[in-house]
C-alpha cells in the first residue's frame, strides 16, 4: 500500500524469472517481488509514501496458492518487526482484519479508503495472508479447497518461506503470529511447526490472539454462564438449566454438553434461544439491517452437540443458513451480512472492483467474485483440534511469549471460556488480575481491560487480557486500547 523505492533491496530480491502456470485454460503468471509491488491503490487521495506488495505464496505444494498483502512500517521498515495477521472463520479472509481492523486503511462507503491512525505497521512490517486456499483470493489449482487444521498450517508454514524466498531481508528479524477467533487454532498450529524446524530461519518472538476459539468444549459451555450474566436468561429457567444438567443451583462450571439427557439439551435450546438476533460479535451493538419481525428461532437438536455447538468452531456460524439470516437478508437485499450481524458490503465492493483487482495482482480470470468468508471452505473444513492446550504450551516451553485477549462483550469467542481456558493450563499466577490503562484520544487515562500474567520456571510468560465494551473485532472496535495493548506486548513492557 505504499510506493516506499527501495532500490537496492529491489534489485537483490527480485532476481527471479518469472514462469506461466495454468488452471485449466487459463493461466496466471508467478510474478515477482518488484511485480508484486502495488504502484497504484485505487480509493485513496493520496498514494502512501511506504512500500506494498500483493500477490501469491506457494504452499505445502504449488497447487496451494496463497493470496498475501504485504504491507511495510511507515518508519524504519529495516528495522521493525514483521507480523504475520490472520484472520478465522475457519474460511474468513485477513483482508477483513487489512481494511476494517488493523491496517493503514478503513474502507468507506462509496468505494474509497481512509488512513488509520492506529495502524499496526506503524510499528511494524505486517503480512496479511488469505488463508486456507479458497478463501478471499487463494486459490488450489485442482480446484480441490477440502482442508483441516494440520493441512493449513502446513500450507501456512510453507507460505511463510515462499514469503521469505520473495522478500530474504526479512528473514531472521523479529517475527510475530496475530490473528482472532479462529487464529486461536491457526497461529499456535503454525507456531508449532516453526519451533519443530529450527532451522528454517523464522525468529518466531511471540504469539497473540484475540477472542481466540481455544477449546470448543469450553467455549460452548462458558457461553450460557455468559448469557446469564448478562441479564439475557431468566431466574427460573437458569435454575432449570443447572438441575437438569448439573444436578445442582451450585454449579460454578458446569460442563452442559456432558449431559446427553433430552431434559438437559432441550432446557438448553431454551436458553440458546436468546441468540436469536443478537449481534453474536458484539453483544451490545446492533444487528446491520435490523432484526425482521417475524423469524423462526433456532430449536433444531442439530445446534448443540458433544463436540460443541454442531463442532461449528464459530458459535456466530450456527445463524449463517438459519431461517432468520435468509429473512433478514431477504428484507435487506442491498446488505452483505456473509457474517450474521455485520455488514462486510464495504469491504465486498471495494474488493472486486477491476482496479483494485487489477492493482492487487489478482485479475485471474478463473477466480470467482471476492468474498469475506467461503462457505465451502468452511462446510467442508475438519477441525482436528477441539483444544488447543499442547500447542499453546509447547509455545510457552519453548521461550515464547503468548497474549490471549479478549472483547469482554463478545458471545462468538467468549472472555469466560478463556479465562477457564487460561487456568485449565494449570500455571501460576505471576501477576493477579488488576486494570490495565491507556491512553485515550482526549488525552485522559482510561480503563482498557483487565490482565493477568501467568508462567512456570520453565516457560515465557501467558498474558491473557480483557479489552473492555469491546466485541469480536478488538481492533475495530476498540483501536486506540488495542494498538496500546499490542505495542506493549511486542516491545515486551508491562501494562
Amino acid at each position: 500500500m505504499r510506493l516506499l523505492l527501495l532500490v537496492l533491496l529491489a534489485i537483490v530480491v527480485t532476481g527471479r524469472t518469472s514462469q506461466r502456470d495454468t488452471k485449466g485454460d487459463l493461466s496466471y503468471e508467478k510474478i515477482t517481488t518488484e511485480n508484486d509491488r502495488i504502484s497504484f491503490l485505487p480509493g485513496l487521495s493520496d498514494q502512501p509514501s511506504f512500500a506494498q506488495y500483493s500477490g501469491y505464496l506457494t504452499g505445502s505444494s504449488d497447487n496451494f496458492q496463497l493470496h498475501y498483502w504485504f504491507i511495510e512500517a511507515t518508519e524504519e521498515p529495516d528495522e521493525a518487526p514483521l507480523v504475520l495477521w490472520l484472520n478465522g472463520g475457519p474460511g474468513c479472509s485477513s483482508m477483513e482484519g487489512l481494511l476494517e481492523e488493523n491496517g493503514p486503511f478503513i474502507v468507506q462507503p462509496g468505494q474509497t479508503l481512509i488512513p488509520n491512525p492506529y495502524s499496526w505497521n506503524n510499528f511494524a512490517n505486517i503480512l496479511y495472508l488469505e488463508t486456507p486456499a479458497g478463501v478471499g483470493f487463494s486459490f488450489a489449482k485442482d480446484g480441490n479447497v477440502t482442508t483441516n487444521d494440520d493441512l493449513t498450517s502446513l500450507n501456512n508454514y510453507h507460505a511463510l518461506l515462499s514469503f521469505f524466498e520473495k522478500f530474504p531481508a526479512y528473514k531472521n528479524r523479529d517475527f510475530f503470529i496475530f490473528g482472532e477467533s479462529y487464529a486461536g487454532v491457526y497461529v499456535p498450529t503454525l507456531a508449532v511447526r516453526i519451533l519443530e524446524n529450527p532451522t528454517s530461519g523464522v525468529n518466531l518472538k511471540g504469539i497473540a490472539v484475540g477472542n481466540p476459539l481455544t477449546s470448543f468444549k469450553l467455549n460452548d459451555n462458558s457461553l450460557i454462564y455468559f448469557l446469564y450474566y448478562h441479564g439475557l436468561v431468566d431466574e427460573s429457567l437458569w435454575n432449570d438449566v443447572l438441575n437438569n444438567c448439573c444436578g445442582s443451583q451450585c454449579a460454578n462450571k458446569c460442563m452442559f454438553t456432558d449431559n446427553n439427557s433430552s431434559l438437559c439439551q432441550n432446557t438448553l435450546k431454551s436458553i440458546l434461544n436468546v441468540l436469536s438476533g443478537l449481534n453474536i460479535y458484539n453483544l451490545y451493538s446492533d444487528c446491520a439491517g435490523g432484526v425482521p419481525e417475524t423469524f423462526v428461532r433456532m430449536t433444531s437438536s442439530s445446534m448443540w452437540g458433544q463436540k460443541g455447538l454442531s463442532k461449528r468452531p464459530d458459535v456466530a456460524n450456527l445463524f449463517r443458513n438459519s431461517m432468520f439470516w435468509k429473512s433478514l437478508t431477504k428484507s435487506h437485499p442491498s446488505l452483505s451480512v456473509d457474517i450474521p450481524c455485520i455488514d462486510d458490503s464495504r469491504i465486498t465492493t471495494y474488493l472486486n472492483q477491476p482496479a483494485v483487482r487489477e492493482a492487487l495482482h489478482v485479475n485471474l480470470g478463473f477466480l470467482p467474485e471476492w468474498e469475506i468468508c467461503s462457505d465451502e471452505v468452511y462446510n467442508t473444513y475438519d477441525c482436528v483440534y477441539e483444544d488447543l492446550s499442547e500447542q499453546y504450551l509447547y509455545v510457552l516451553k519453548k521461550k515464547i511469549p503468548v497474549m490471549l485477549f479478549a472483547g469482554d462483550v463478545d458471545l462468538a469467542c467468549n472472555y469466560l471460556g478463556l479465562l477457564w481456558f487460561v487456568d485449565n493450563l494449570k500455571m501460576q499466577v505471576e501477576s493477579e488480575m488488576e486494570h490495565w490503562l491507556f491512553q485515550d484520544t482526549d488525552g485522559t487515562k482510561q480503563v482498557g481491560g483487565v490482565y493477568k500474567i501467568l508462567k512456570t520456571a520453565e516457560s515465557a510468560p501467558l498474558w491473557y487480557v480483557t479489552v473492555r465494551g469491546s466485541g469480536h473485532m478488538v481492533p475495530e472496535n476498540k483501536p486506540v486500547a488495542a494498538y496500546h495493548m499490542i505495542t506493549q506486548f511486542v516491545s515486551g513492557e508491562d501494562f
